[in-house]
């Protein structure tokens, strides 16, 4: 055989090799992702036992567990602080995530903007329990649930929870960056008045309101009814209605709650018609959260909304009757109409998110299909 052939030879066999080499290594490449898909599938699959579901997620994470456990820390949102309800439901959350293989880390920020801003600079927050408004930088669709009247009672958001809680919703949730593994409720979002003379919706008209600075339905509304807006964070906008710096503020329950007892006078009302559904929300990094365990951690918080709802109510239940003030019919028509166009104009402008406006309506069609925006819908 001549050096010609002998290099064609050569050229041949080394060629059949390498095609051998990679047919082996895609059929591998392919087996393992077969295997990986149907794990994915197990931890997806409510049908099955939370047994099973949990051994599927703990195959796909087996390269994270540590001491037998997927370590996580969360970091919340608690204006109580460490003795505050919203830590005490993380401390709960603890206990119960050893079912899901997971061993949490809690630490308390009495300050939302320094926890939000810790969240962004550094990775020792795997996820952060903050307010739904102030979750709209990290999800859109979520954070749109806090829009102002878009849910505009318990109920409603009681079936959103549920919505939320199935699988098929699972990419509405995450991108990149972040995933949302959770919500609850923190009350109704009302607005806080002085007195009595501050009742009616024209009293608004040249005063200063109180505000969230990430609550972006609040401010346009407030803006709308021709008051001046004052962003703060939600605590200091509470406590500047507290030290009489504005006559009004608009808050979630918690905000009264929390610097209610014996920091108001005994002349403060609060209109008893709700501006929005206030919620609190657990956003992680979608790196630290694949599908399966987001899913998990977002059922887990369905099956305690109620718990948590029971809790406000149990809080709120402290505040007398006479406490809430109801608006006048005009004043009633007028509100709801401004809530609508607020919502229209911010998701026109790219801030509320257009499907999670067209998923409200639906939800409070179904509790009320006579209503005109049933049938002839603007969202």
């Amino acid at each position: 055989m001549n050096i010609k052939a002998s290099v064609a030879l050569i050229l041949c066999i080394f060629t059949h090799s390498l095609i051998s080499t990679s047919h082996a290594a895609q059929s591998s490449s392919s087996i393992k992702d077969q295997q990986q898909a149907k794990l994915e599938s197990t931890v997806m699959n409510q049908n099955l036992t939370l047994e099973k579901r949990v051994k599927a997620l703990k195959s796909l994470l087996k390269d994270e567990i540590i001491d037998g456990s997927i370590q996580r820390t969360f970091c919340v949102w608690d204006p109580l602080g460490k003795a505050g309800p919203v830590t005490a439901a993380a401390d709960d959350q603890v206990l119960r995530s050893l079912h899901y293989g997971m061993a949490l880390t809690i630490e308390t920020f009495q300050n939302e903007n320094e926890l939000i801003e810790r969240f962004l600079d550094e990775k020792s927050c795997d996820a952060i329990l903050v307010s739904g408004a102030a979750a709209l930088q990290f999800n859109g669709f979520m954070g749109t649930i806090d829009a102002v009247g878009a849910y505009p009672e318990l109920k409603h958001l009681q079936l959103l929870a549920q919505v939320l809680a199935k699988p098929e919703m699972a990419p509405r949730l995450a991108n990149e960056k972040y995933t949302v593994l959770g919500l609850a409720t923190l009350g109704s979002t009302n607005l806080y008045m002085e007195n009595t003379e501050l009742s009616s919706l024209d009293s608004i008209k040249g005063k200063d309101v109180a505000v969230n600075r990430h609550d972006l339905g609040a401010i346009a509304l407030i803006k709308a009814l021709g008051g001046t807006p004052k962003e703060h964070g939600l605590m200091a906008a509470v406590q500047s209605f507290a030290d009489h710096e504005v006559p009004l503020v608009v808050s979630p329950s918690i905000g009264y709650l929390v610097l209610g007892n014996g920091q108001f006078d005994k002349e403060v009302v609060a209109n008893k018609l709700p501006l929005a559904q206030s919620t609190v929300q657990l956003i992680g990094r979608s790196q630290r959260f694949p599908v399966g365990l987001a899913q998990l951690l977002r059922e887990d918080f369905l099956f305690k909304f109620n718990n948590y709802a029971k809790r406000v109510d149990k809080e709120l239940a402290h505040i007398p009757a006479n406490f809430w003030i109801n608006s006048t019919e005009s004043d009633i028509t007028t509100l709801k109409n401004l809530l609508i166009d607020v919502r229209v104009e911010l998701r026109d402008e790219g801030f509320y998110d257009a499907t999670m406006l067209r998923l409200a309506r639906k939800i409070r069609c179904r509790f009320e299909p006579g209503h005109s925006e049933c049938t002839n819908p603007v969202e």
